[in-house]
């Protein structure tokens, strides 16, 4: 920290008067003490630690500690055993020069932060975006709901209908563990009333698994076997712990630099990554995964200039692993909610593991008691696309009935980079007569057991073939861009294939947008072929601005037409509309306009529609509230997951930065929600809308929740009025310019700025001021402040006050605030202008 002297001939002393800026002199200090500061590692983030400041000869000392080393993913090799041991002792404070002379460390208080500039061969390599779990927070305890409910009422002639529906999620959080509940109400006027309950669940992270622990209802990922929902006990990876660089698939690139050299990573012409590595074999593992694809270009810059470069293949389906990953699934409970009275038992196991860049495998077994299926299959990344392959077995065994059968299925991806053309997704599936899977299987239980005898296998869908296929295909910026989707299918207990393909167009002139869409279905019955144009066009460039859109469908049976505007209003959006009027493939023309408004609790809409004999009105709620232990929460944001408790005393009014419609209650908080689990989100407190009296000492916090948290952020406020003070020597001459201001406790609150103006916020308690200077404030005065006559709830700006300023007491003087000998200074005539 090098020593600093600032020049006061660059300052106007006919303004200022006499000028003190001597403790603005000298070394950077920080006051000793223990700090908890956010670590930084050549600009990048790597967690959070306790630590020490000391101070040696007027000199402040960083004390770097075991706990930092291990955040910093320092090689310790390359610390002497000596300092090791030394760093090991609590006594000691041993800063980064002394543990690796080429690096340093720079304390910022006003954030929080310690700098540590470490040069790259020191450090192990941590994947971007990596969070330490030492980070991660369940937050507090807390209860919440979130609702969205809708009212609808139809009146067509004489008959009128009423209906309600109702979405409940709710949870509790206690320490480590999540209780989670979804379900649903709806009434009508007719059936009455019910309640659905679709889940009920505790959960926790198991963070040495990287795994998550769920006992009670849910459903099965999908990814490997058919999904279902089960009631029981499921271990399983959790993804979201992963940073987003080791997420998805992407390629390892690995190759040998000969000097300090440039890697330069591009996809489809874009750098999508750049470092820089020592000589020897490099090994970059931690791209983000982008899509489907796109054959990477590895660019190798050395020290000298020399250039050589290769290509990685990059194609991806969804089996495909990063090498070296893995992810697993253990299920056990029984099978709910298949509308069957049969609801067995089950158990499943699934495992796959990242290879190579070529190769993933990948297994599962699930099994009912009466029936059981296996699973093997691979997924392989190739210069020519990407591909995976498996066969699944299975076995049915029911009283008389036994069946066995295969299916095999198979997929391939690629995006062509010469035509652009992305193959995103093309699978074919072929499944044998004795082939059932986990629905149908339990459906013949069903059905053996209510109707014995007969051919009941004819009463089941049993898939025989399916294939299906998704391709785009952009033109370039004037032509716009192609698609093709569509799947085939038959099944063989019927006689027939199903067909649906979609071909479609989009483009844009200007501000506006079109599309066209041709959509075909061959089924058993007939065929039937749709098309779809549809328009949209912005009113204007502006935040408000408006949108007309417009949607026509023709088909053999006549067309129907749409016209609407939509947009949103209000300073931050939170009213939104929508108006629309439409005509059916009979002629009869009919017409909506519905509305929704964003309060600071809770969502409110409303909407109205009508036509030839009929007109329906609607409307609903939807919002959530939560409870901590300072109180309730409400939000105008449902369906939460991971979210946030901001709260910042006598600080009503503000907003957070990024959520429409979130501003803090009159209790001074709020609701956040939607965070990123795992992952550093930035909460910044607008101070815009404060009551006058108050000021944030801080408008933005980080924070890493762990998935479901109810995470409590305290935004510290400083409460009082706002005082002006023209303050004065008693012989007229100002205040020295740079004078620190202190109150009765020491508790420092501004300092002089020019012609001895004082700006301070002051609470109610505040009786007087003094004011220090000199290099080491040997000088002083002090003056008195009178209670301010008016309560803090008064609507005003500030207070200016007109002040003496007296100098310090014999009792000071007696403690050595001021020197006698330098009381005379109080007297001096005003210095000349330099």
């Amino acid at each position: 920290m090098a020593a600093v002297k600032f020049n006061p001939d660059f300052l106007n002393r006919v303004a200022g008067g006499d000028i003190d800026i001597s403790r603005f002199n000298g070394d950077y200090r920080i006051l000793p003490g223990n700090y908890f500061p956010d670590i930084y590692i050549n600009g990048r983030l790597v967690g959070r630690s306790n630590m020490n400041i000391a101070e040696k000869a007027g000199h402040s000392l960083i004390c770097i500690n075991q706990e930092i080393i291990t955040l910093s993913g320092i090689k310790t090799r390359v610390i002497s055993p000596e300092l090791m041991k030394r760093l090991a002792e609590p006594a000691q404070c041993m800063t980064i020069k002394e543990l690796l002379p080429d690096a340093s460390a720079v304390m910022n208080l006003s954030a929080m932060r310690l700098d540590l500039s470490i040069p790259q061969a020191h450090l192990n390599q941590l994947a971007r975006g990596y969070v330490p779990p030492s980070m991660w927070t369940y937050g507090v305890n807390g209860l919440f709901a979130s609702y969205n409910t809708s009212y609808f009422e139809q009146h067509n002639g004489n008959n009128v209908s009423r209906s309600l529906y109702g979405d409940l999620r709710a949870g509790l959080n206690l320490g480590t563990w999540l209780l989670r509940h979804a379900g649903t109400l709806r009434w009508d006027q007719t059936a009455g009333s019910g309640y659905n309950r679709f889940i009920t669940n505790v959960q926790r992270d198991i963070i040495q698994l990287s795994s998550r622990l769920l006992i009670g209802d849910s459903s099965t990922s999908g990814e490997i076997f058919d999904s279902f929902p089960f009631r029981g006990v499921q271990l399983a990876t959790a993804d979201l712990m992963l940073p987003d660089s080791l997420r998805g698939y992407a390629p390892v690139v690995r190759g040998i630099a000969k000097t300090n050299a440039k890697i330069t990573i591009k996809q489809r012409g874009n750098v999508i990554y750049e470092t820089t590595v020592p000589p020897g074999e490099f090994s970059i593992n931690d791209l983000y995964p982008s899509g489907y694809g796109g054959d990477l270009d590895v660019t190798v810059t050395e020290a000298d200039g020399t250039l050589s470069s290769f290509s990685v293949p990059f194609s991806s389906v969804t089996q495909l692993l990063r090498p070296g990953m893995r992810n697993y699934s253990l299920v056990a409970g029984q099978l709910r909610n298949l509308n069957r009275k049969t609801q067995p038992l089950v158990v499943q196991a699934t495992y796959k593991q990242g290879i190579s860049n070529l190769l993933t495998v990948y297994t599962g077994l699930t099994s009912t008691g009466n029936w059981g299926s296996g699973v093997i299959g691979s997924a392989l990344g190739t210069p020519v696309g990407a591909f995976s392959f498996d066969i699944s077995g299975t076995r049915f065994k029911y009283k008389e009935e036994s069946r066995h059968g295969v299916s095999m299925k198979a997929s391939y991806s690629k995006l062509l980079t010469s035509t652009n053309s992305n193959i995103s997704l093309a699978a074919y599936r072929f499944s044998s007569p004795g082939y059932l899977d986990i629905y149908n299987a339990v459906y013949l239980q069903d059905l053996m057991k209510s109707n014995p005898g007969g051919n009941l296998l004819r009463r089941l869908n049993r898939p025989k073939n399916r294939i299906s296929l998704t391709l785009s295909q952009p033109l370039n910026d004037i032509l716009g861009q192609m698609y093709l989707s569509g799947f085939r299918e038959n099944y063989w207990n019927k006689g027939y294939t199903n067909t649906q393909f979609q071909l479609g167009y989009n483009n844009h002139y200007g501000l506006l947008s079109y599309g066209l869409s041709i959509n075909k279905i061959f089924s058993q019955a007939d065929s039937e072929t749709q098309y779809l144009l549809n328009f949209s066009l912005p009113l204007g460039s502006g935040q408000h601005a408006a949108n007309i859109n417009s949607y026509t469908t023709l088909e053999k049976k006549g067309s129907t037409s749409q016209s609407g505007i939509s947009g949103q209003a209000g300073e931050r959006n939170q009213m939104g509309y929508n108006a629309s009027a439409s005509k059916n493939k009979n002629n009869h023309y009919s017409g909506s306009l519905n509305g929704n408004y964003v309060f600071s609790g809770t969502t409110i809409n409303a909407g109205y529609s009508g036509g030839q004999g009929y007109y329906g009105l609607s409307g609903g709620l939807s919002g959530s509230i939560v409870g901590i232990s300072d109180g309730l929460v409400l939000s105008p944001y449902s369906n939460l997951s991971t979210m946030a408790v901001v709260s910042a005393q006598h600080a009503g009014g503000a907003t957070i930065e990024g959520y429409s419609g979130v501003r803090l209650d009159k209790n001074g908080m709020a609701l956040v929600p939607y965070l990123n689990p795992y992952r550093i989100n930035q909460i910044s407190v607008n101070p815009k809308g404060l009551p006058w009296n108050v000021e944030l000492q801080n408008t933005s916090q980080q924070v890493a929740p762990h998935q479901g948290a109810i995470v409590r952020i305290d935004y510290p406020t400083q409460r009082g009025r706002m005082v002006l003070i023209r303050a004065e020597l008693p012989d007229g001459h100002t205040l020295p310019f740079g004078a620190v201001v202190k109150k009765e406790n020491g508790e420092d609150v501004g300092v002089v700025a020019q012609g001895g103006q004082i700006y301070v916020r002051l609470k109610e308690d505040d009786a007087s001021l003094s004011v220090h200077w000199g290099s080491n404030s040997e000088m002083g005065c002090n003056f008195t402040i009178e209670p301010d006559p008016q309560p803090l709830s008064a609507p005003k700006a500030f207070t200016r006050l007109h002040r003496i300023c007296q100098p310090l007491s014999s009792d000071a003087l007696r403690h050595g605030v001021v020197k006698p000998a330098l009381m005379a200074h109080l007297k001096t005539p005003e210095q000349p202008e330099g």
